[in-house]
Formats: structure tokens, sequence, C-alpha cells
């Protein structure tokens, strides 16, 4: 055997050793996927690197997910970008041209966050309205009299109490000295007269009716100018006034008038809020100003808004997301052959490479190797 044959041939052995290595080193990263036994010993290097390695794998990849690539500062600077920014008015002007274009309501908005939610804002305001009432109506019942006017009216109160005996005696002398106050007098006296017994009967023969009538009126209209009875008359309204005044509104209340004015309040201002009426009323109309306004200046502050408002809670997002813990569950998911497919459709070019450097390393050892025999 000549000595450049020797050298060739030492090459091609190299080279084949050196590709063939690599290319088996290769293969290995993912095969066997499970443990191989022969005779009941595990072979060595069975499973594969990844499928032996799959579990830190996964977390491993799940750390440098969220510790070096997907992390709050990467999140705040996308967020922040202008990019972002230009998406997100975007999004807010498209809802505001779907807002004018369809009418669309609050129980619109309602029901795409949830199926039903209209019915229970409903039912949840009309039970708020009616415990804010109820609860209203016994802290005003047991609040006094006094306590419950402004201090202006009750100033006007005390002085037409003042004044209130005057108009008393005034509605009193009135009635007696009428037409209607002789007759009743005068019926009064009648029955007096007929169903008291033989003496009450015997003052007809000293006098007639009417001058008995005409006597009491004259005696009651002396009575109530009489001092002592104005007198009596006003502290009798005092006390009433100053007892009225310091009682609390249940006591001068039943509990089923309480109840009914109560339930009367509740139906007014049912009737007036009608939330039923307004998650019924198209977001535009319901301040037209307002709405071209939000319009014009108000949408860039939302914009703004939701920037600054996801900016300053990214972090407590991203923890709450779990990213390593979905990027390992989703690793852990994948069957071995579609992992390996993935990462040999992603580095085939170097993979190729490797092996083509297998080859011609094991090739320049072969040839070094020849040279080394033929000049030993």
């Amino acid at each position: 055997m000549n000595d450049g044959f020797q050298i060739i041939l030492m090459a091609i052995i190299g080279a084949l050793i050196g590709g063939l290595t690599n290319m088996l080193a290769i293969r290995m990263l993912f095969r066997p996927y499970e443990t191989k036994y022969l005779f009941g010993r595990r072979l060595p290097l069975t499973p594969g690197v990844i499928p032996r390695r799959r579990e830190e794998a996964s977390i491993k990849m799940g750390e440098i997910v969220t510790r070096h690539l997907l992390t709050p500062d990467a999140f705040i600077e996308k967020i922040k970008s202008r990019e972002t920014q230009n998406f997100i008015m975007l999004f807010i002007d498209r809802q505001i041209e779907t807002i004018e274009s369809e009418k669309l309501t609050l129980r619109y908005f309602l029901e795409r966050i949830n199926e039903g939610l209209a019915d229970k804002v409903v039912k949840g305001f009309n039970a708020q309205l009616s415990d804010k009432v109820t609860a209203e109506g016994a802290r005003l019942y047991q609040q006094e009299i006094r306590n419950l006017v402004p201090t202006d009216a009750m100033a006007t109160l005390d002085d037409k109490i003042g004044t209130l005996q005057p108009q008393i005696t005034q509605k009193i002398e009135e009635y007696i000295n009428s037409e209607k106050g002789y007759q009743d007098l005068y019926t009064m006296t009648d029955e007096f007269v007929e169903h008291r017994g033989r003496l009450a009967r015997s003052l007809k023969y000293l006098m007639s009716k009417e001058t008995i009538v005409q006597n009491i009126r004259y005696e009651l209209n002396k009575l109530i100018h009489h001092p002592k009875m104005t007198e009596i008359q006003v502290r009798i309204i005092n006390d009433e006034y100053e007892r009225i005044k310091n009682s609390r509104v249940d006591a001068l209340i039943s509990e089923r008038d309480q109840q009914r004015l109560i339930d009367s309040v509740y139906d007014v201002l049912r009737e007036r809020i009608d939330i039923e009426g307004i998650l019924d009323y198209p977001i535009e109309d319901f301040n037209r100003e307002m709405f071209e306004s939000f319009k014009t200046r108000g949408k860039y502050q939302l914009r703004d808004n939701i920037i600054e408002y996801l900016g300053q809670n990214t972090g407590r997002i991203v923890e709450k997301l779990q990213l390593a813990q979905v990027v390992k569950k989703q690793i852990d998911s994948f069957e071995l052959s579609h992992i390996e497919d993935l990462v040999m459709e992603i580095s085939s070019k170097e993979f190729r490479m490797i092996t083509l450097l297998g080859f011609f390393l094991g090739g320049m050892i072969g040839i070094v190797q020849g040279l080394i025999v033929v000049f030993l």
C-alpha cells in the first residue's frame, strides 16, 4: 500500500468517525425517548439527554422566560411604547364609533361582561335602595322632632306658637257669637233643661231659653278673655308644643304608618331613578356635551390612565399570571417527538454545520495520523 493511499484512507476513516459521532451525539439528545434495559439492567445513556432532563429543562426554561425575557420591565417598556399607545387609542376610537353607530347602552356592555349581569345590577340596586331607605327611615324615626327641623324653621315655629293663643281665642269668640254657635248652645241648653230633672226644667219658667243662651254666650265671652284663662291656654299650648318637639318621631307615628311611609319613599325614589331606563338609554345621549368632550379630550386622558395603571401594576399582574408555571406546563404537555421536531426545525442548519465540522475535523485528524505513520 503506497503512502498516499494510506493517508487518504485514514482521512476517510477519520472523517466518517468524526461526522458519524457528531450525528449520533445530536441524535442522542432526544433518542431514545424512554429507558432501555438489557437483561434487567438499564443501558447507559438511556433515555436521551432531553427526555432525561425534561423536568429540569422545563423549570429552567420557565425561569429564563420570566427572569430574562418576559420581565416586568420588558412589559412596561412595551406598554409605554408609541406602538402600544397608538393601539390603545385606535381601540378607544373604534369603541366610540361603535357606541355612536349602534346606539349602545349600559345593558349591552353589562351583558357582554356576563350574561344576566344587567338584571343582577337592577336587583342589586333596588335591594340597596330599599336597605338605605329602611335604614335611614329607622334612624330618622329615632330622632327627636327638634333635631330634624332646621334651626331657622324651628325659630319660625317658636314665633308662630307665640301668636297661636290669640288666634285660638279669636276663633272661639267668632264661633260663640256666630249663628252656628248660637244654635249649638241653644240645642245643648234645651237638652239640659229637658233631661236634667225637675229643677232644671223649672228654669224655663223663670226665663226663656233664648235668655239662658244669651247669658251663657255672655259668660263664655268673659271667660275666654279672662287673664287666668289666657294664662292657662298659653301654658297648655307651650307644654304641648315642647312635648311634641322633644318627642321621637316613632312616638307620634304608628309602626304601620312608619312602614307605609318608608314604602312610599322607596316607590317614589325607584320611579324617579328608574334604573331599568338608565341601563337601556344610549350612552351617548346621557349627556351629549360630556360625550363630545370625551371624544375630543377625555379619550386621551383615558389612554394615559390605562397606560399608567398597567405600568404601576405590571409586576403584580405578571406575578399573578405565573408565567414560569405556564411555560413549564406547556413544555411538559408536548410530546417528545414534537419537541424534537421543533428543535430540529429551529437548529437544523446549525446541526448540519456541526455534522460537517465533525467530518472535516475527523478527516484532518486522519490526514495527520496518516502523515505520522508514513514518516515514522
